[in-house]
């Protein structure tokens, strides 16, 4: 960092230019004044184009046109938001009225595909029963269900239509005839039980694709879980209808004729538990409304039960025929499968109710809605009138708080400086916020002490006001110099200058290497500094080093300072006082860390002035050894620069301000 040299006295008069100028509160003229007011309103930043056509002064008439279009735009966005809002809440609103009639209808279909289904499952299985024990009394059994299954399909308020709708099903015509067709061939062919179960089941399960489909295609909102129960419980009604046929077809002829119709039981008794099961899982009204119902017919669960296990055990033969055991299983399946339906049923009302009410609120929604949209439409004119009026006397009272808070700001800067000053920016901080300050114990740390040899016989030489003017110029030159060092100025008093390193800021075992390359660099430094009103003399500075753990707090309320205490402060003070001119006297503690981190060459003191000092000897138990700092590996004095500079003819004549080490050396 190189660059023109500046004399202390050069500091002293640029520090008492900016003091002065930050000292003095100045008027402000009508270009400042609008200055000012730009700052307040964060346009230091850049001007873009858009900052040009948005902001403005609100002072002058423009800005107040700009103003005044801002304070609309904020009345008016609202108003827009609030009638898109209210837009498309309506449109969701009679979508969500439409869906939910929808989805009624398709409920109120699915009612009458579940009596459908009930009814060709019924003729299904007395089918079965016919085929597998074909006798006049069941033959009659399923005669009796030929009407029930014509009125049902005759019943159904609309057909489906599609283009993957089977041929036998695309017309109710079409799939009568389809049925009257199989009825009347049934003793023609010879039918098996096989055969009937899987014609019935096939036009089941279209009915059941048809409900799927239709459902699928309606939005039933919050009611989803609802209507997937309800279809399940559709599915597994057909299930247990499934395992009715088959049991009466094994009650009937005496056990199952072959393995396979055994296997096929059993594994349509398992999907129906699972598919009934995943319907309570879905719906918790499913749930409870089967409870009720099952709770009217205890009765059959108990020979339900019996009955299944005998067909799992598979132990029939066909002289344990029975038509009436068959009868029996029929009608306790029957039961059964009319707690479904009744299930079923509830739960449509239910799912019907919950789309009614929904509607019936999407409804008184957006009515309400409407109200506060004429409201705001009524109110508009009025805040916009209001805006007007309060944004001309906002604008009033613009000048005079700018002027305020511009002279406030400038105010607390200075006042944030002169605290930094006196101490640590970290406390001072915490002093800000009114928080409690304790003292601190810092257990790694070394002070700096230094004065001015001759300082008494100077001062008696000097008048008060050159000895101030003297000592101020030394001290700005110092400040400048341990900038770049981790150090903290603590204190001056009179000529003695103390600084540390480790405190308040921790740095681990750097505090040593700092505060002796810091004491290098001053030390080089005023060698060559003359005394201002006594040209020929120069400074002689005496210093002391000490490394230790100290007791840091703030001392004081009126005039807090930032102190410290220990038996390291004492010893450094005396490193400084027992030593010479121009010489840095350091302890052993101190020796020892220099050491420990490198290139720093020190000799011992041989005289025993400081073993005859009886603090010292204290604190060291007797034994007193300190050293001379001499010099550092790296480190170039100013004469050293200005050398090396003179000695090559491509450089030109430069220095800098924080010269010799400060150039030649950086702190790690």
């Amino acid at each position: 960092m190189r660059g023109k040299k500046v004399k202390p006295s050069d500091r002293v008069s640029n520090i008492a230019k900016r003091s002065s100028s930050s000292s003095s509160v100045l008027s402000l003229t009508p270009s400042q004044l609008n200055t000012a007011i730009m700052e307040m309103l964060s346009m230091r930043q850049a001007a873009t184009r858009c900052d040009a056509v948005c902001r403005g002064n609100p002072i002058t008439d423009a800005g107040k046109r700009k103003q005044m279009i801002k304070m609309l735009s904020v009345v008016m966005i609202p108003v827009l938001v609030i009638t898109g809002m209210t837009a498309n809440t309506f449109a969701i609103a009679i979508d969500n009225y439409i869906s939910s009639a929808n989805v009624r209808e398709l409920l109120f279909f699915s009612i009458e595909l579940g009596a459908l289904l009930r009814t060709i499952q019924f003729e299904r299985d007395m089918s079965a029963l016919y085929v597998s024990n074909i006798k006049p009394e069941t033959k009659d059994f399923l005669l009796q269900r030929y009407p029930d299954t014509d009125l049902a399909i005759q019943n159904l308020s609309k057909w489906p239509r599609g283009d993957d709708i089977v041929m036998e099903m695309e017309t109710r015509e079409r799939f009568l005839s389809y049925l009257n067709k199989h009825r009347y061939q049934l003793d023609v062919y010879n039918q098996s039980v096989e055969t009937e179960l899987d014609f019935y089941s096939n036009s089941i399960m279209v009915l059941l694709k048809w409900l799927y489909d239709a459902i699928s295609e309606s939005s039933t909102g919050s009611v989803w879980k609802d209507v997937v129960a309800y279809q399940e419980i559709i599915v597994s009604s057909e299930l247990f209808g499934r395992e009715r046929a088959l049991g009466v077809s094994f009650y009937a002829t005496g056990g199952f004729e072959t393995r396979e119709k055994y296997l096929l039981f059993m594994e349509n008794q398992d999907r129906a538990n699972v598919t009934f099961e995943s319907a309570r899982f879905y719906s918790k009204i499913a749930f409870d409304i089967y409870n009720i119902e099952l709770a009217k017919n205890t009765e059959v669960i108990v020979p339900i039960e019996d009955y299944r296990n005998r067909i799992k055990s598979n132990n029939y033969t066909s002289t344990q025929a029975s038509i009436h055991e068959a009868e029996r299983w029929f009608d306790n399946m029957t039961i059964y499968q009319g707690v479904l339906t009744r299930t079923q049923n509830a739960l449509a009302l239910t799912i019907d109710e919950s789309l009614a009410k929904a509607s019936e609120e999407e409804l008184q929604s957006v009515i309400t809605i409407c109200i506060v949209f004429g409201v705001i439409l009524i109110v508009c004119p009025l805040i916009v009138f209001a805006v007007y009026s309060l944004t001309s006397e906002i604008q009033k009272y613009s000048i005079s708080i700018a002027n305020r808070t511009k002279a406030l700001n400038k105010e607390k800067k200075r006042t944030d400086i002169l605290l930094y000053q006196m101490l640590p920016k970290s406390v001072a901080e915490s002093l800000k916020r009114s928080e409690e300050l304790e003292a601190e114990q810092y257990g790694d740390s070394t002070i700096f002490f230094s004065d001015i040899v001759g300082f008494t016989s100077i001062s008696a030489q000097s008048s008060p006001l050159q000895v101030v003017d003297m000592l101020n110029g030394l001290y700005l030159s110092f400040d400048a110099r341990i900038e770049v060092y981790d150090v903290y100025k603590v204190e001056t008093i009179g000529d003695a200058y103390m600084v540390v390193s480790g405190v308040p800021r921790r740095n681990g075992r750097r505090h040593a290497s700092e505060i002796a390359t810091m004491a290098l660099d001053l030390l080089d430094n005023i060698k060559k500094l003359e005394i201002p009103h006594l040209p020929g003399s120069k400074f002689k500075l005496r210093i002391g080093l000490h490394s230790g753990p100290v007791l840091a707090g703030v001392v004081g309320t009126k005039m807090p300072r930032y102190c410290l205490f220990g038996e390291t402060v004492s010893i450094a003070s005396k490193m400084e006082s027992q030593g010479r001119g121009n010489k840095i006297q350091i302890s052993l503690t101190t020796r020892d860390l220099l050491n420990a981190f490198g290139g720093f060459v020190m000799e011992e003191r041989r005289d025993d002035e400081m073993k005859h000092d009886r603090d010292v000897m204290n604190a060291f138990h007797g034994y007193v050894r300190t050293y001379w700092l001499l010099h550092r590996d790296g480190f170039l004095s100013d004469d050293d620069n200005d050398s090396s500079r003179s000695s090559s003819p491509e450089c030109p004549m430069q220095n800098t301000e924080k010269s010799g080490g400060l150039k030649s050396y950086l702190p790690h």
